[in-house]
């Protein structure tokens, strides 16, 4: 079987479905085909381009993208079945694989149609691509340090979030009482108060949407400051956690 060092070493290498890790250059290409395939998606929403977008530009560029995760597909299998010493009945194994499987449906609601490029689950599932490309790469890293952060201290990344929702939903109920009947289109309800209410916990405001009321404004401001206090909590203790992680790693 392939020695998996040589195969990490190769800056090209296609990668396998068993846990081989493809090349860093490789991966580079196949990170910039997803981001323009999602900029193309992004881009075939637009409803004010020239006409040539949409009959060329936004087709051909779909094309070009489905012939490279064709072969990058057969690529990995051919890899994977070749650590089978290319033995007939493994093929259906290499194929069987669970990366290659998510690969398989990317690629096949790509180049089918079957539902609209634009649709959720087509972006999510190469969102999820993606997320297994850094995973089964020298990136791997990142990902295992954003869980270490998430999960290996609760308290310290929950804490700060729940505390932040509960003053984002707090201010949203007050904009709606005192601010409803002055200002129906923004804060005619809870749920119209909430996205003003989580961009002023979150930033400094909103947009050029002000409340009118002294008191609104008087509120929104010092719930804004509590919102400002939880992301510093959040982020002192990210940056914490993420000190300790180096610390662990390099033990």
């Amino acid at each position: 079987m392939k020695d998996k060092r040589s195969i990490k070493q190769d800056l090209w290498y296609f990668g396998d479905y068993m846990g081989g890790f493809s090349g860093t250059n490789y991966n580079y290409i196949v990170y910039l085909s997803i981001a323009l395939l999602l900029f193309a998606i992004a881009l075939s929403t637009e409803t004010g381009l020239e006409p040539v977008f949409y009959r060329l530009y936004i087709p051909y560029t779909y094309e070009l993208i489905e012939i490279f995760f064709i072969a990058d597909y057969v690529g990995k299998i051919a890899n994977t079945w070749s650590l089978y010493s290319y033995k007939p009945i493994h093929l259906l194994t290499s194929t069987l694989k669970l990366r290659a499987i998510v690969d398989l449906s990317t690629l096949m609601f790509l180049i089918t149609d079957f539902l609209p490029n634009s649709s959720l689950p087509v972006i999510s599932l190469y969102l999820l691509k993606v997320l297994i490309l850094f995973y089964f790469s020298d990136l791997r890293d990142i990902i295992l340090r954003v869980k270490y952060i998430v999960f290996s201290h609760p308290a310290k990344t929950f804490f700060p979030l729940t505390l932040l929702a509960i003053v984002t939903y707090s201010l949203a109920v007050i904009m709606y009482l005192v601010e409803g009947q002055m200002d129906p289109d923004h804060f005619g309800s809870i749920l119209k108060s909430l996205w003003f209410s989580f961009v002023s916990a979150t930033t400094i405001g909103y947009g050029d949407v002000t409340p009118i009321s002294f008191l609104g404004r008087f509120l929104s401001s010092t719930f804004a400051l509590f919102g400002i206090i939880c992301i510093a909590i959040l982020t002192a203790n990210i940056i914490e956690l993420n000190a300790r992680y180096d610390e662990e790693s390099s033990d």
